[in-house]
């Protein structure tokens, strides 16, 4: 099935990406400090005008105190209508995630609950139409891993860190969660195809599937 090699492609390219070695096991990422000086909207510089939804304040693992935020970008035919913006403790505007969202849902962009697990990784959950999406903040150097969007048609297929017609599940004992993600098959037609499930779990680099 296409959809699953496209799962499959994802979690194993770029072999170069992050290398996060406190999967599994190491532990829930402390919040920022209490002490952290955050603003309450993102600055100009974090390219996401709009409305400020919801934030969280995670522990970077090389920047430190992080602000999280959620924006309801206004309507327009040229950019998606929403946004994931952050800012470090000293104010320095990192790299904006841009997503679709279908504001005709219920909560078509959200934190998971916890917004962090114990890789260090923040999950937003988002709905571009249909079905949900978990997009994956992972740390790296100088901000967070690209999430391998190349197009709006995208949103709607995954990409590296970007899951589409997935959930959540955890987290387990070790602190992680994984990402369940349905596949729908298009045997005898897409419309009377199966639905299997795929599990995704971090390996330090990767979200891989689980046999």
């Amino acid at each position: 099935m296409p959809a699953l090699a496209a799962v499959l492609v994802a979690g194993c390219s770029d072999a170069d990406g992050p290398d996060r070695s406190g999967s599994a096991g190491s532990g829930p990422t402390a919040s920022a400090r209490p002490d952290a000086s955050f603003p309450p909207s993102p600055p100009p510089a974090a390219g996401c005008a709009g409305k400020p939804l919801d934030h969280r304040d995670i522990q970077h693992p090389d920047l430190g105190p992080v602000r999280v935020f959620l924006v309801q970008r206004p309507v327009s035919v040229s950019r998606p209508t929403g946004c994931v913006a952050a800012v470090t403790g000293s104010g320095r505007a990192l790299d904006p995630v841009e997503v679709d969202a279908d504001w005709n849902m219920e909560d078509p962009l959200r934190f998971a609950a916890p917004a962090t697990d114990s890789t260090g990784n923040t999950f937003v959950i988002y709905n571009p139409g249909r079905y949900d999406g978990v997009l994956v903040l992972v740390p790296t150097a100088d901000g967070f891993a690209d999430i391998g969007w190349r197009s709006a048609g995208d949103h709607y297929s995954g990409g590296r860190f970007a899951y589409y017609y997935a959930r959540t599940a955890g987290p387990g004992k070790d602190g992680a969660y994984a990402i369940v993600q349905s596949i729908k098959g298009c045997d005898p037609s897409c419309a009377e195809g199966a639905t299997a499930k795929v599990i995704l779990r971090w390996d330090g680099r990767d979200y891989l599937p689980t046999r």
